[in-house]
């Protein structure tokens, strides 16, 4: 940055370059306020006067040795080269160490390699000398934060934003604080919650048979009752989550909670479902890795009735690769018992890998992809009732104006049966096909409207299992904490 100049003709550019600069390099935190410490820097102010020269004729005179250094650090780290320039100016601190505008570019070259202490260090120097110099200090700002030194961090961003500089600069600047305080935020228990009240229509409630005739082992054809058949009903539904986090220090958390869900179908009640979901264990964070290890608890009932109990774990990775990727692995098992049908008691295993990407675009699209692999083993040895499954699911969100967010989503599951049902004599072999559309438009600060509506095909060797279902609702969600 050049010392301000005597005439205020050239003093006034350089105030909006500066604030246009610090704009830019704030305005990219956005996307991720929790990763501060991996922006990167912000275009450099105008050389010093050492670095072009002007003799009193109005020739040119050659630059020092100082600005062709500078110059050729600053191109360096336009085109990525962080870490090269880091070392290239590191190597002359002794004979410019002190050089305000050697320092700046030597913080910004630090913070960008990952060295947010030796950037410290230098910004530091700069301020010492210009105390003034907003982008030093937004920058030493994000040096702090990258060491977890979040209060110096809020510290010097208050004093930037105490400063004459333009609203949206301010705003940006507003998000930082409120990105610090989540953080302080998460160092203390929370207690968060969902209500959801849903209506709509389902076309096949029961599962029912897209076949009108049957095939038995022997050959004969029957034609399926009428319990067996697609049953259509309206659907209303009611949900209640809740979700309890402790911190525990060292970079642990001790979480749990619950969900309870009810569905009713006027036009068949006997499948009326009442869902009861619990969870509770640990979760751990270090660097861009979090592990999650829980154990899990549902009961559902079905018609009033007791239908199926399955208890397991957990156990979860995730690594979030930059400010707007994440990767995942998980392994989940359970225990299921019928209590009402024992024949059916079994082991469910699977293990899957996740990820998630925040795309370029005015729209924020959002990609999530998953794939999953496992088996269900019947405790009771019945090789008809035991399968290994394999499945994919690809999901797109975005922006799609007015205030709303618009998805569509497309999941594919296999299951192979390893033994043949006896009573249509053939091993049974699913292909299961659904595609999800839906919006979420936020009504106030709390309360959201979704509407959404899903196909679903499932194509089976065994006639019973072959169906169709449309699914078509508006659910109204209200978050709180």
């Amino acid at each position: 940055m050049r010392p301000a100049a005597t005439a205020n003709g050239a003093r006034d550019p350089r105030r909006v370059a500066r604030a246009r600069a610090f704009v830019l390099s704030a305005l990219a935190a956005l996307a991720a306020p929790h990763a501060l410490a991996q922006l990167k820097a912000p275009p450099a102010m105008p050389p010093t006067g050492a670095a072009a020269q002007v003799d009193v004729d109005g020739s040119a005179v050659a630059a020092s040795p100082m600005a062709q250094l500078l110059a050729r650090a600053r191109r360096m780290i336009d085109d990525g080269r962080a870490e090269a320039a880091f070392r290239t100016l590191q190597a002359r601190v002794a004979d410019y160490g002190g050089d305000p505008d050697f320092d700046y570019l030597l913080g910004l070259a630090a913070l960008d390699s990952g060295h947010p202490g030796e950037a410290v260090i230098a910004l530091e120097r700069v301020l010492m000398v210009r105390p003034g110099f907003l982008q030093a200090r937004a920058e030493i700002a994000r040096a702090y934060f990258a060491l977890r030194e979040r209060e110096n961090a809020r510290r010097e961003f208050e004093i930037v934003a105490a400063q004459r500089i333009p609203d949206e600069a301010r705003r940006v600047i507003g998000r930082y604080l409120d990105a610090i305080r989540s953080i302080d935020d998460a160092a203390r228990s929370s207690l968060v919650g969902l209500v959801e009240l849903e209506t709509g229509y389902d076309s096949n409630v029961n599962f029912g048979s897209s076949t009108g005739q049957w095939v038995l082992a022997d050959g004969t054809a029957v034609i399926p009752l009428g319990i067996s058949l697609p049953r259509n009903s309206a659907v209303f539904a009611s949900a209640l989550g809740l979700n309890w986090s402790v911190p525990m220090g060292g970079g642990w958390q001790w979480t749990t909670g619950g969900r309870a869900s009810l569905r009713r179908y006027p036009s068949a009640h006997t499948l009326d479902q009442d869902q009861f979901d619990l969870s509770s264990g640990f979760a751990f964070r270090t660097g861009c890795h979090q592990f999650n290890m829980l154990a899990q608890f549902q009961h559902l009932q079905l018609g009033g009735a007791a239908f199926r109990n399955a208890l397991g774990a957990l156990g979860q990775w995730q690594c979030d690769l930059d400010a707007r990727t994440q990767v995942g692995a998980y392994v989940q098992g359970f225990s299921l018992d019928f209590p009402e049908e024992p024949m059916r008691d079994a082991r469910r295993s699977a293990v899957g890998l996740t990820f998630a990407r925040v795309l370029d675009g005015a729209r924020r699209p959002i990609v999530v992809a998953g794939a999953q692999v496992g088996n269900e083993t019947s405790r009771r040895d019945l090789d008809n009732l035991s399968y290994d499954f394999l499945g994919a699911r690809a999901a797109l969100s975005m922006g799609l104006g007015s205030g709303w967010r618009g998805f569509a989503a497309l999941s594919w599951e296999a299951r192979n049966f390893d033994g043949v049902e006896p009573i249509f004599g053939v091993a049974r072999r699913d292909r299961q096909t659904e595609v999800r559309f839906g919006a979420e438009r936020a009504l106030t600060a709390d309360w959201s409207v979704a509407p959404a509506i899903t196909f679903t095909r499932n194509r089976s060797t065994l006639d019973p299992n072959d169906f169709r279902r449309t699914q078509a609702g508006v659910t109204l969600r209200y978050r709180f904490q």
